[in-house]
């Protein structure tokens, strides 16, 4: 075949392309949406990996953090240094204060003691903003923990210390610390200071840190494990008890696993928007074949074979996606820069380089070309198998076939309905095929949509369920153990206390854990055990096996979920092996009770507890009930009761409101949710504008139609309606099918999220405001979708409509 015979048909695409520049930008916009989301959500992955390996390495990350009970000195980190096992060993301080937030509010924060921050060699803490390092009464607040603070760099900042005095503390600067958006998340700011600072705060010298890196086999998990275990004896053989290991996954981010699978979710709903992309571009492909249908026939009728009709509107596709990639290639840049910039701030994340590697814009070229092909290629070669015969005598009034199934007739059957509202009906039946790929596209994001709401809802009720074990207002840790008729007595002075308890309070090492399975491994927190008397009234935690404590009870324990994370084969009758200050003990499981997140919490019947750890009569923890319960009158209460005790010679540790508790523990998920929110909007955006692409080209498809339906007397306003309607039944359809289809899908989030942040099962609960929400999005996107193309259609005379091609 000569090129001359060629010209023709090429020329005829790049009339089309000009002359339809409204089908021409629907059809490119629909390629671009899902070029533009697989290249930002790609782009995204590769910066964040990336760069979260280049920060962890700039802190040169020790092997193992041991937090000791009691201060150590040069000398010890010097012995432990010298050990055989180990390459290097650093001694470093944290310490909790209390920070003023507001008028007479105040906050917990931790604050580390460096005593040369120039010479840190492991973990080390990085200058962000501000001086640096921290002079003599100056403090330097961790980023990612500033906004809790309520200062800015340059502020004052009040403390109080151990003995109640007041002191000011001017804030320098802010710090990078790899390890802060863990507690940070949880409502605990860190910062930073010189040990003469801290001294000059009333603090006790000495070190109560230790970092280490093992000597060989770095990557070891078990050897590192091994290592740290002797290094525990040595400290413990010197009387220093152990208060908690921090063993990190070796040469891993203390956040990886939490952002692989936040990747790990990116990647699903880039393939997901790539699909989405391709069902829109085989529906516009389908509507655009329909209109060609007559030029069809005239080429075969002229001798153009079917293959060479096939390869000319393949080329169209091509075409098409070369326009997408102009457009969707620098705004995917320009939206991965963006969305990084987001998701570095939330995981406290500094971005050195937005580079993007080759691949990234080669996938972007596959998708753009490849996807849109093989998407078209159905509706290609079925719309080049018409016959001449059925071609020319096509006059463009709606090819789809009504009548013939169920649905159809039932339609048909339906009586009381205005005529537009039936012809609607039919028009949104006509297709089945086309129907299907567009009612699919809406019903995937409105199930994402729905599905994230969910888990929402259901995250609320979990954290609803696991407060209101805590049947008091405020809780007060204690410096030390007091008396407990005497805090009670004390307590009861304050006005607005209404009831008061005294419970054991300490950490324990679980000895089963580490030394059996080395299920210790990770980012660990200290086993918390907290002893109630065995008939309070203001502890009831939702058991999940076994049952709650009894006043008969010796050595019996209830642990919660997080406590399964050390030993998960643990079972109701089975007994574990702990270390309380310093001595061995062995306690029987009689319950599991759900818990909040990782933190590992165990609960001790009173008696038993203050016999074994000496403290008879004592106790180091304040469960407090007050008269009125709202926010405001609880914390005024906890005001008064701090300064109330502290008169009186009591020194309160951390005293933390109940609500203050729910609003940090939901600030966690609420994060997670607003990034999972984030990224289902990038989907629901690729299938709304897409069903708006999709919609306009079956208005444009049916433009001959409209003509016909005003030459015999149809208003505009009736056929925008009759136009509209049909998208309106398009988008409940969708809603419908979206919102059954978010019932399974929710229920899998919520318990894989539950496990990874609970390690428990969410009270599961369906959001209908979501679903409302969504029906109200479906619907309006399917009306404009409708009445825009429409309005367009009807404005043109009947003679111009009649005579379209």
């Amino acid at each position: 075949m000569t090129l001359k015979l060629l010209a023709p048909r090429w020329k005829k695409i790049w009339r089309d392309l000009w002359v339809h520049k409204s089908r021409t930008a629907l059809v490119v916009l629909s390629i671009a949406i899902g070029v533009f989301a697989v290249g930002v959500i790609s782009g995204t992955k590769v910066i964040l990996s990336r760069e979260l390996a280049r920060s962890f390495e700039d802190i040169q990350p020790s092997s193992a953090i041991i937090t000791t009970m009691a201060p150590f000195d040069d000398e010890v980190v010097e012995s432990v240094r010298a050990m055989d096992e180990v390459s290097a060993a650093e001694g470093r301080s944290s310490v909790m204060l209390r920070i003023r937030v507001g008028p007479d509010e105040w906050r917990n924060m931790q604050v580390f003691a460096v005593d040369d921050y120039e010479d840190m060699t492991l973990d080390k803490v990085l200058p962000d903003s501000g001086a640096w390092p921290p002079a003599y009464r100056e403090i330097i607040v961790e980023r990612s923990g500033l906004g809790l603070t309520g200062v800015e760099v340059g502020d004052t900042i009040v403390t109080r210390t151990p003995s109640g005095k007041d002191r000011e503390l001017e804030v320098a600067g802010t710090a990078f610390d790899v390890y802060a958006l863990l507690y940070t998340l949880d409502g605990l700011p860190w910062a930073y200071a010189t040990t003469e600072t801290m001294e000059w705060l009333g603090q006790v010298g000495g070190y109560n840190e230790l970092h280490i890196v093992v000597a060989e086999n770095a990557d070891d998990k078990d050897h590192v494990a091994d290592v740290v275990s002797e290094v525990r004896d040595k400290l413990e053989r010197g009387g220093r008890a152990v208060f908690f290991m921090t063993i990190p996954e070796p040469g891993k981010h203390p956040l990886d696993s939490t952002i692989q699978a936040i990747l790990l979710v990116l990647g699903a709903l880039g393939v997901l928007a790539l699909l989405l992309s391709a069902f829109l571009v085989t529906n516009v492909m389908a509507a655009l074949l329909a209109q060609e249908v007559r030029y069809i026939g005239v080429m075969k009728a002229i001798g153009a074979r079917r293959r060479q009709i096939v390869v000319m509107y393949s080329g169209m596709v091509v075409v098409y996606g070369l326009l997408a990639l102009a457009i969707a290639v620098p705004l995917g840049v320009m939206g991965t820069i963006v969305f990084a910039n987001v998701m570095a701030k939330f995981l406290n994340l500094t971005i050195g380089s937005y580079s993007l590697p080759p691949t990234i814009i080669a996938g972007q070229v596959a998708v753009a070309l490849i996807v849109p092909l093989l998407a078209s290629l159905v509706p290609i070669v079925q719309g080049t198998r018409i016959t001449v015969q059925e071609a020319i005598t096509s006059y463009g009034l709606g090819s789809g076939e009504f009548g013939t199934s169920r649905i159809d007739r039932a339609i048909e059957r339906l009586r009381g309905l205005p005529r537009p509202v039936l012809l609607s009906l039919r028009n949104t039946f006509r297709r089945k095929g086309r129907l299907a790929l567009t009612v699919l596209t809406l019903t995937l994001s409105g199930a994402m949509f729905i599905a994230v709401m969910s888990v929402n809802d259901s995250l609320e009720n979990t954290i609803d369920n696991l407060m209101s074990k805590w049947r008091f207002d405020i809780s007060i840790q204690l410096d030390r153990p007091y008396r407990v008729d005497r805090l009670r007595r004390e307590a009861l002075r304050v006005p607005g206390v209404a009831d008061v308890e005294g419970w054991g309070f300490t950490t324990a090492r679980h000895m089963s854990a580490t030394e059996k399975s080395k299920n210790y491994l990770g980012f660990s927190m200290p086993l918390i055990i907290a002893a109630p008397p065995a008939d309070t009234k203001l502890l009831k935690p939702p058991i999940v096996d076994g049952r709650w404590l009894l006043p008969e009870d010796e050595n019996a324990l209830v642990v919660t979920s997080g406590f399964l994370a050390d030993e998960p084969d643990l079972e109701v009758g089975d007994y574990v092996e702990l270390k309380i200050g310093g001595r061995d003990s062995s306690w029987r499981v009689v319950g599991i009770a759900q818990g909040i997140g990782a933190v590992s919490v165990a609960y001790a019947p009173y008696d038993y507890y203050s016999r074994m750890v000496r403290d008879v009569g004592k106790a180091q923890y304040l469960a407090v009930v007050t008269q009125e319960h709202d926010p405001d009158s609880v914390a005024q209460t906890a005001r008064d009761l701090e300064a109330g005790l502290q008169r009186r010679g009591i020194r309160p540790g951390l005293i933390t409101t109940i609500q203050q508790e729910r609003a940090e523990t939901k600030a966690v998920f609420t994060a997670i949710l607003a990034l999972l929110i984030g990224m289902v909007l990038v989907l629901a955006v690729v299938g709304g504008l897409g069903l708006a692409g999709t919609m306009s080209l079956n208005v444009i498809e049916r433009t001959r139609e409209i003509g016909v339906m005003r030459a015999i007397g149809a208003t505009r306003l009736a056929l925008v309606r009759i136009f509209v309607l049909e998208g309106v039944v398009i988008g409940v359809l969708s809603w419908i099918l979206g919102a059954v289809l978010a019932l399974p899908l929710s229920i899998v989030m919520s318990r894989a999220l539950g496990q990874v942040l609970l390690q428990s099962k969410l009270a599961y609960g369906y959001s209908l405001s979501g679903a409302l929400l969504w029906l109200l999005i479906a619907v309006v996107v399917a009306s404009l979708a409708s009445l825009m193309p429409a309005r367009a259609a009807t404005r043109v005379t009947v003679r111009e409509v009649l005579s379209y091609e």
